[in-house]
């Protein structure tokens, strides 16, 4: 009789066993899901988010150079997405007479977009007379800027970027 209980127990024990090892593998996967996700989820609120903005949520604030106003600045976006660094986009209220600052140059692309004035936009050593609707795009480390030359103000928008090759 002793020996029916002892054979009966080992089984019982090698089922739990089973059991165990079958209750810890899913514990192990379910972990290893759960973490992967978590990373994943990490990864992505690095980046700016997808969303649609209207002018009246982003702040407005006097632009100024060498103590002097220029117009206002509204900044839309500014982050990292998965395909750029240095995203940066945003509107200029430029002042009559007015230009942001000199000429310049930066490491990220830009594009700028004429909504209203009149002005001239400097890029790549050539001086182009601007509206409504032009649109300027410059390489890294090319030389641009922008000035008012109506008797209004001149309204862009502009999106600055450094491109990377996105993860999968």
């Amino acid at each position: 009789m002793r020996l029916h209980y002892q054979n009966k127990g080992k089984a019982m024990w090698r089922n739990q066993r089973g059991t165990v090892a079958a209750t810890l593998a899913a514990v192990l996967l379910a972990s290893g899901w759960a973490a992967r996700e978590w990373a994943h989820a990490q990864e992505k609120a690095k980046y700016l988010q997808s969303v649609t903005l209207n002018a009246d949520q982003i702040k407005v604030q006097e632009a100024m150079y060498e103590g002097k106003p220029t117009g206002k600045l509204a900044v839309y976006f500014d982050g990292n997405t998965p395909g750029t660094r240095n995203f940066v986009s945003g509107r200029f209220e430029l002042r009559p007479g007015a230009e942001p600052h000199p000429p310049h140059v930066h490491p990220e692309e830009e594009i700028l977009i004429v909504a209203s004035g009149q002005g001239e936009i400097y890029c790549d050593n050539k001086t182009t007379k601007v509206g409504p609707g032009s649109i300027m795009y410059t390489g890294p480390n090319v030389s641009h800027g922008i000035k008012n030359t109506g008797t209004d103000p001149l309204v862009f928008y502009w999106v600055k970027w450094i491109g990377v090759t996105p993860k999968e």
